[in-house]
């Protein structure tokens, strides 16, 4: 059975001595937080006024340990399935982009790189349509859809846009270093509508585009070099940029670099820090902004190479409000580590745009490799290069929960105002765990009936509990009002919390 690992972070324990969590001292001056309806999640602080004995818990995602794409057909011969591969889940099928690299040569950018495409129902079980779009050694049947030599792909879906250009990408084109923007009807038959040059920043990684509603503009994640200070050498940052039209960027802001702690072992000796951010995929989840950031790891020198090892990819993760500062949880342990030796993922994971919804899980699919950046292959899988497109299962809102353990705690919300009828709780209590929820009034005291002793206890497991008080779960008569929420729990895991019609 594949366990799910966990890492605490964000401790905060206002407890005194006194049975009750500290409370501010003016709740009436605390801003109200209008949430609608829209889902609440602990992914931070920002939802917690006051608390004891609470802390905010990381959970990683279920490894599946199954390749379920690799490159087995007779045009993929010699290939291998590169990292800039990305997923969209839409009208019952997992529709899966990916970067199809053929060497032809031993220099850099000797080899053909293409983006080819996959689709399956149950998001388990692919098939490689014959789209007889593009020909490759002569035939068109092949399932190519972007050919050339180019740095594969991060398909999204443009609310903006009609739907004859409804699916956009963008890629880098090597070896000009050019970044290319297409549009397309159906993810299958592609137009290139846009190129920028390289710039000072560069292009080289999978940079990641959306539609962000709440900037009203299009935003894209990219590489930047960044000066490395009074250190030899540069790093590699993420950088943030934003458009009204796909073409034009401005607004750069530079999102995750290399912080002291990342930097604590580096000697002047080596041109790089021991680690930076390859890139990142960055993605709106209800009202958050997440991150699956890409480290990219060398701290050492190998021998008879000017090249710092191992050279290695995992993903970490961080999120933010404003998709701008971004914060990183979990101390930063790994979110999607590393496989075991010997694996095919032994070397390198990286995660595909975006996770996937099925049904109460999130499905994230991912690259892995065990050939390193240098190109250098994990020698216990008996020395062959290994590649393919696997998944890691997650819970549905399950980045980070507010965990109490067995002695019990306490959370409050600050102010906020609703819409809705019903409350429902993402939770685990265990087999012997509880919530139990209050609601106050925006002086901090309890409503009558929403009491500590009118809240009948949450027991169970379930992604929508729903959340009663004496016998009803009705709170249509206090929608619309500052409130606040107060979450007593015990030996439990609370992901998130939802008012509901």
């Amino acid at each position: 059975m594949l366990l799910t690992a966990c890492f605490c972070f964000c401790l905060s324990s206002l407890a005194d001595g006194q049975d009750e969590a500290k409370q501010p001292s003016d709740v009436t001056q605390m801003k109200v937080i209008d949430i609608g309806t829209t889902k609440q999640l602990f992914v931070d602080r920002k939802l917690i006024a006051s608390d004891r004995d609470i802390e905010l818990v990381m959970h990683r995602p279920r490894r599946d340990g199954r390749v379920l794409i690799e490159a087995d057909q007779a045009w993929e011969a010699g290939g291998r399935i590169a990292v800039y591969s990305s997923v969209l889940r839409e009208n019952g099928k997992t529709r899966i982009w990916y970067d199809l690299l053929t060497p032809t040569g031993a220099g850099p950018y000797d080899h053909n790189r293409r983006v080819c495409y996959a689709e399956s129902d149950d998001g388990l079980h692919f098939e490689k349509p014959r789209l007889g779009l593009h020909e490759v050694n002569g035939s068109k049947a092949n399932n190519v859809v972007l050919p050339g030599v180019i740095g594969g792909c991060a398909v999204w879906i443009d609310p903006q846009a009609d739907p004859a250009h409804r699916y956009k990408t963008q890629t880098k084109v090597y070896p000009s270093g050019q970044f290319h923007m297409h549009s397309s009807p159906d993810g299958l038959n592609w137009t290139k509508f846009g190129r920028l040059e390289p710039g000072p920043g560069g292009w080289d990684t999978q940079s990641i585009v959306f539609w962000d509603p709440a900037m009203e503009r299009y935003a894209l994640f990219t590489r930047y070099w960044a000066d490395n200070d009074n250190r030899a050498g540069r790093y590699r940052t993420v950088r943030r940029l934003e458009s009204d039209d796909l073409i034009n960027w401005d607004s750069q802001t530079i999102v995750l670099r290399p912080d002291e702690n990342d930097l604590a072992t580096y000697e002047p000796r080596t041109p790089q820090p021991p680690v930076d951010y390859y890139g990142a995929d960055v993605f709106r989840y209800e009202d958050v902004y997440l991150m699956l950031a890409q480290a990219f790891w060398h701290w050492n020198l190998r021998p008879d190479r000017d090249r710092l090892g191992p050279s290695t990819f995992d993903v970490r993760l961080a999120v933010s409000r404003d998709g701008k500062t971004f914060e990183r949880v979990g101390e930063w342990n790994p979110f999607l580590s590393l496989g075991s030796e010997g694996s095919f993922d032994s070397r390198a994971v990286w995660a595909m745009p975006d996770p996937v919804r099925m049904g109460d899980e999130l499905w994230i699919y991912y690259v892995g490799t065990n050939r390193d950046h240098d190109g250098i292959v994990d020698p216990t899988g008996g020395g062959e290069p290994l590649s393919g497109i696997s998944r890691a299962v997650l819970r549905l809102d399950g980045f980070v929960s507010a965990h109490a353990g067995y002695q019990g705690g306490q959370l409050t919300t600050p102010p906020i105002r609703f819409d809705g009828s019903k409350l429902e709780l993402n939770v685990d209590t265990g087999g012997g765990g509880s919530v139990l929820v209050e609601v106050l009034d925006e002086k901090g005291q309890p409503l009558p009936g929403y009491s500590h002793e009118d809240a009948v206890p949450v027991v169970g497991n379930s992604v929508a509990m729903p959340v009663t008080w004496r016998g009803h779960t009705d709170v249509s008569d206090i929608a619309g009002r500052p409130i606040q929420l107060r979450f007593h729990l015990q030996d439990c895991h609370l992901y998130a919390f939802q008012f509901v019609e």
